[in-house]
């Protein structure tokens, strides 16, 4: 039986030792293919009523302004997410108060500042003229109108959809997909703007912020809902500044503003201007008193006072049919979240019948001076009595909780 020669030995141990090279090369790029799967960006979900957003010129920023598009509480995400750890810097990023003075002097528009609500004041222009850039600028900025009636002054824009990601590393973020644990949160925004006539023939511009949240639950997290968050003054004043700017350039023909703005970030801007605006109030002594759990006592006059009751109305969603300066109205609608006519809907009446939804009412809010410095807000009926029913007071105590 011939021997097994030296030469044989060494065949044998080239041939394992090259099988065990290219079984770890293999497993590693599995590996790597399995962590590149996993790392990459989940695609975003579907915005709310979004399926007809224009992706391709309406996401165009003014070169002055190409800096903040990283700022997700500013404008919507060209990526389609958004950081945890970037969001928690802009709110943390406001370090000293920061005023309206960040912004150039525009010639016939300014920013009114009362607490911490904001309004463009636009001189010698009527509503009218202002509507179609106002449009123009929403659009501009990504968003897609839901409502636009310019009968009514109004226009509200569809909700925007981000999905800030927890960062938690490349291998914890890696293990929690893989098993199933792994998560984004999300958020949405809308804007309601509105266009009032001011009394020396310009235009009021109002924007109105509202958002929500993505709420998981569940044991393993596999269930969500979205719940509402607490309005941010600080975007709306930032959206406010950004409108006055694209009208300033669209009245100079595309031209250069005349003042350079400071070189301060938007976030910092925004939200050193909210606890600025909240420092105003209190120096100002502009209080809202809620007399008697039937009306709402305001320390300013009524001019202010009526431009601050529509804001609160229009931040806590209400819808307003109508309104009327000269008698202090707005004519609004309230469904009374505690209505229970159609849950006490029989099973066979609904099937029959259908079913009842909550109906809205209209109701009558009055803004009435007593002196030159202290207004009245109340709920009225039509013959101009105050109106002490419950819905009535939790109508005002909606807006307590905005004019304070």
């Amino acid at each position: 039986m011939p021997g097994i020669g030296p030469g044989a030995c060494g065949k044998d141990s080239m041939k394992l030792i090259q099988t065990r090279l290219i079984s770890r090369f293999v497993a590693g790029a599995i590996i790597a293919g399995a962590v590149a799967a996993c790392s990459s960006p989940h695609p975003q979900a579907i915005d709310y009523k979004s399926a007809t957003r224009a992706k391709a010129s309406s996401l165009a920023v003014p070169p002055d302004m190409a800096h903040e598009i990283a700022d997700q509480r500013s404008l919507p995400p060209q990526g389609g997410s958004a950081s945890l750890s970037r969001l928690q810097q802009v709110q943390q990023s406001a370090l000293a108060p920061v005023g309206d003075a960040v912004l150039p002097p525009v010639q016939g528009m300014h920013i009114q500042r009362e607490g911490t609500q904001r309004w463009l004041v636009i001189d010698k222009q009527a509503p009218a003229q202002v509507w179609p850039q106002v449009r123009r600028f929403w659009q501009e900025q990504g968003f897609v109108l839901s409502l636009d009636a310019r009968d009514r002054g109004i226009m509200e824009t569809d909700w925007y959809e981000t999905h800030p990601q927890v960062p938690d590393g490349l291998i914890r973020n890696t293990l929690s997909k893989a098993l199933g644990t792994g998560y984004t949160t999300g958020l949405r925004d809308k804007y309601r703007t509105r266009l009032e006539n001011a009394p020396n023939g310009g235009t009021y511009v109002f924007i109105s912020q509202r958002g929500l949240h993505e709420q998981l639950f569940g044991s393993n997290n596999e269930q969500s809902r979205w719940e509402d968050r607490p309005n941010d003054p600080a975007l709306e004043a930032e959206y406010l500044k950004r409108l006055m700017q694209a009208l300033a350039r669209n009245q100079q023909g595309g031209a250069s503003m005349a003042a350079e703005p400071v070189a301060a970030s938007a976030p910092k801007a925004a939200d050193a201007a909210a606890s600025a605006s909240q420092a105003a109030l209190k120096a100002s002594g502009a209080t809202a008193t809620l007399t008697g759990a039937t009306d709402i006592t305001l320390a300013e006059s009524y001019d202010d006072a009526w431009l601050r009751v529509g804001v609160a109305l229009d931040r806590n969603n209400f819808t307003v049919d109508d309104r009327d300066r000269t008698r202090g109205l707005y004519f609004i609608r309230y469904v009374d979240p505690n209505d229970l006519s159609s849950a006490k809907q029989g099973f066979w009446s609904q099937v029959f019948h259908g079913r009842k939804e909550k109906a809205a009412k209209q109701y009558r809010v009055n803004v009435r001076a007593l002196t030159e410095t202290q207004t009245r807000v109340a709920i009225v009926d039509e013959s101009g009595q105050v109106d002490d029913s419950k819905q009535a007071r939790q109508i005002l105590s909606l807006l307590i909780d905005q004019l304070h």
